[in-house]
């Protein structure tokens, strides 16, 4: 994590791994949510080694992304992580109507009569499509490993209401803290790795981040955003003056 390892091999790992959860559930509310993001394989150690038992019940979600490492010819390619969601009773707080989409049949009878009685849309399936946060992308900083804003949003949307608390375990970048203020959750949290310590406070009180928390960018990332920005203006100009001689 940032320039220093922490563990030195997977079974390490999985030890502090349910450390961490025991603490989580130590301090959660029966009433409470606990989401844990994490590729497949440690998650599904975590869960039979220790969260089937102790946690009232969990639920295994997949986070889809598109991604350009990781291919090899021998498998599939992985693209998505695991998020278990931990409750610790049977009276957790769940708000469908903070993350309904909308109905893809609004015209059915059934539909109709819920829509009638006042639902606002369907509850989202138990995957989710969230870009990765690419070195290109608005919200990226330095830190190596970003969750999606988005993401964390409808997470953070889909188990708490305004003044709710949320603890965000890992301070990392300040994303999720700055997704907390956009929605009025009041937040606690944490960060071992000094530079992002640094990050999260300045993030936070200057509402933005600065330049030198940035990512730099190689020379041909930036050739190759270039290339598709003259590709997709020539697209642009092209449909223009199709649809013009279609007129």
């Amino acid at each position: 994590y940032g320039d220093k390892s922490y563990t030195k091999n997977f079974d390490e790992y999985i030890e502090w791994y349910i450390k961490l959860a025991k603490e989580s559930l130590r301090v959660l509310k029966d009433t409470g949510n606990m989401f844990l993001i994490n590729y497949p394989k440690q998650n599904a150690y975590l869960r039979v080694k220790y969260l089937d038992k102790a946690y009232y019940r969990v639920s295994d979600y997949a986070w889809v992304y598109n991604t350009n490492v990781g291919h090899t010819p021998k498998r599939f390619t992985t693209a998505h992580r695991s998020i278990l969601h931990c409750r610790k009773s049977k009276d957790n707080k769940f708000y469908k109507d903070n993350v309904a989409i909308p109905y893809k049949n609004p015209t059915d009878k059934r539909i109709l009569k819920n829509i009638a009685n006042g639902s606002k849309g369907r509850m989202p399936y138990d995957w989710f499509y969230f870009d990765l946060v690419k070195n290109v992308s608005k919200e990226k900083t330095f830190h190596a490993c970003q969750i999606p804003q988005k993401l964390s949003e409808m997470l953070i949307k889909s188990c708490t209401q305004p003044d709710d608390i949320v603890l965000i375990l890992f301070g990392g970048s300040g994303s999720e803290i700055e997704v907390c203020k956009i929605l009025n959750r009041q937040y606690i949290s944490a960060e071992i790795d000094e530079e992002y310590y640094k990050m999260i406070i300045d993030r936070s009180a200057k509402g933005r981040i600065e330049e030198k928390y940035k990512i730099k960018l190689k020379n041909y990332e930036i050739e190759n955003i270039e290339q598709q920005l003259t590709f997709l203006e020539k697209q642009k100009k092209y449909l223009l003056t199709k649809r013009i001689r279609q007129k």
